[in-house]
């Protein structure tokens, strides 16, 4: 406890001291509570974002949760982060889901990581690759 505020609660019995102070910041951390879960809900991946760094914002959010005592099911959080992908994701969540891959969230970070090198792979090798095609006008006869 802070010096300044010590004097005001040292007569206090530890049941009194607990619930007055239970009372005083239980509505800042309900506000906290509320405002960490609405940005987990508003976390959405933009197309171009490292899986890393959206991962890495996800699980602060719910290690916040977790900190103010919130039973934070895993399987809940690994749903959120697989709808929070954008739709060039589609073809992975479409495997995640055919395999039935239980996972743990470090897990899922990993096959995500794998996914997104695949894909930037996948997508260099096309540009390259891709056809192009020429319109050239024919100069016919009059």
């Amino acid at each position: 406890m802070a010096p300044e505020i010590q004097p005001t609660y040292e007569d206090y019995w530890p049941y009194d001291l607990k619930r007055t102070l239970s009372q005083m910041f239980h509505k800042q951390a309900r506000q906290y509570h509320y405002e960490v879960f609405k940005s987990l809900m508003a976390c959405n991946m933009k197309e171009g974002e490292s899986v890393y760094a959206h991962l890495q914002k996800i699980q602060r959010h719910v290690e916040g949760l977790e900190k103010l005592n919130m039973n934070f099911d895993k399987n809940l959080a690994i749903d959120m982060v697989v709808n929070s992908l954008p739709s060039s994701y589609d073809k992975f969540i479409l495997t995640y889901h055919l395999n039935n891959t239980v996972t743990i969230l470090i897990k899922l970070h990993n096959l995500l990581q794998t996914g997104e090198a695949g894909m930037k792979k996948s997508h260099n090798n096309s540009l390259a690759s891709a056809p192009i095609m020429a319109i050239q006008q024919i100069k016919g006869k009059k």
